[in-house]
């Protein structure tokens, strides 16, 4: 499951790094997500010695996992290193000494290994290749390791990409649910609809440019342009209330085959 295209990882970095101060208000979804993955880890693994949290931004789910499980040792990766300093500030100082930093592109990099966890929450969108990265996590992962994660999917950002014609290529759930079966045997999986509501259509431009979801492909803002969307959102996706944006997210727990 290769080839998805639109993903320029620099532009996503960029994009993410720009929201670094205006994530954790406007991140509702993935907040909401993450209190579901952190309700699935309550399922185990029982020992969490060495996790690997793939996608940290912030330290939103970093800051619950240290709090929650304590893992001895749990590495942080991500696209942008200077999230690093912001996910340390989230933690009391005594816990600061478990996280260890592992940045860069995650399909490519070095990874730790013997690893009890790998845990992911609103990243793997982003990836070029799933069937490879579930390949690669369970090389690392210990017998009997787990992978639990979420990801946006097909319809999300729905009425932007209309409008605009630029978009992010979500898998189904089906095709991630196949590649991930090719690698792990699936615990658990469901599929999360949510619907944002706004006072307006410029304030979905914002809300995207806040939380870095829109850093995919590439689309000139024209007066004209901005214009249409403004005119056209109101009238496909308003109502009396303002206007909704669309957010569909997989979760599954799988544990890694014999």
């Amino acid at each position: 499951m290769s080839g998805r295209g639109g993903v320029v990882k620099e532009r996503v970095a960029r994009a993410f790094l720009r929201g670094r101060q205006s994530y954790d208000r406007e991140a509702v979804i993935q907040r909401a997500v993450n209190e579901r993955l952190l309700y699935l880890l309550e399922r185990g693994p029982d020992e969490m010695r060495r996790v690997l949290e793939v996608g940290c931004c912030t330290g939103m789910l970093t800051e619950e996992i240290v709090r929650r499980h304590a893992p001895d040792l749990l590495f942080v990766n991500d696209l942008v290193e200077q999230f690093f300093d912001t996910v340390s500030e989230r933690l009391p100082e005594g816990d600061r000494a478990r996280l260890q930093p592992w940045f860069g592109d995650i399909e490519r990099c070095a990874l730790p290994g013997q690893l009890d966890l790998v845990v992911s929450s609103s990243t793997l969108q982003w990836l070029d290749d799933l069937d490879a990265f579930f390949a690669r996590m369970a090389g690392v992962l210990v017998p009997g390791g787990r992978l639990i994660f979420s990801m946006f999917g097909r319809e999300t950002l729905g009425e932007v990409t209309e409008l605009t014609g630029v978009g992010l290529h979500y898998p189904t759930f089906r095709q991630v649910r196949d590649a991930l079966d090719h690698h792990f045997r699936i615990d658990h999986g469901e599929v999360l609809r949510d619907r944002l509501s706004f006072s307006e259509p410029r304030a979905v431009l914002r809300h995207i440019q806040a939380t870095g979801v829109g850093g995919v492909g590439g689309y000139t803002w024209t007066p004209r342009r901005l214009e249409y969307f403004c005119r056209e959102y109101r009238r496909r996706f308003g109502d009396e209330q303002g206007v909704g944006l669309s957010y569909v997210s997989y979760l599954f727990t799988a544990e890694k085959r014999p």
